[in-house]
């Protein structure tokens, strides 16, 4: 081969490198702002997700407690006419019962004391 191919072919050969060099610098690069495009993207979705979250939560313990006092208000009222329905068939009612389980238990404990005492 003569001196002028060899010559051309290292010319091009520097052309093709240096195109080469251009184009990974404008791909590295490229690269690189999609990275940033994409970091900034999440954090701007990840701060949009904590307020929607945030307000969510303001809202369920909104409901939450307006729910608790309407169920309170129910049991209340069923508690009323529980009483009223026990009362009006002349079952005893819950303090009734306690009253009188405490009464047993004094008089158990006496008749326990009784019984040891006649040993």
């Amino acid at each position: 081969m003569s001196n002028t191919v060899i010559s051309q072919f290292n010319e091009r050969y520097e052309q093709l490198n240096a195109e080469t060099r251009a184009a990974a610098e404008k791909i590295s690069n490229a690269v690189r702002g999609a990275a940033k495009r994409v970091e900034q993207s999440s954090n701007e979705l990840f701060e949009t997700l904590v307020k929607t979250g945030e307000k969510r939560q303001k809202e369920l313990a909104k409901t939450t407690k307006a729910t608790s006092k309407k169920v309170a208000e129910k049991a209340s009222t069923l508690d009323e006419l529980r009483g009223k329905l026990a009362e009006a068939l002349g079952l005893p009612t819950q303090s009734d019962v306690e009253a009188l389980n405490k009464k047993l238990n004094s008089l158990t404990r006496k008749v326990n004391k009784l019984a040891k005492d006649a040993k």
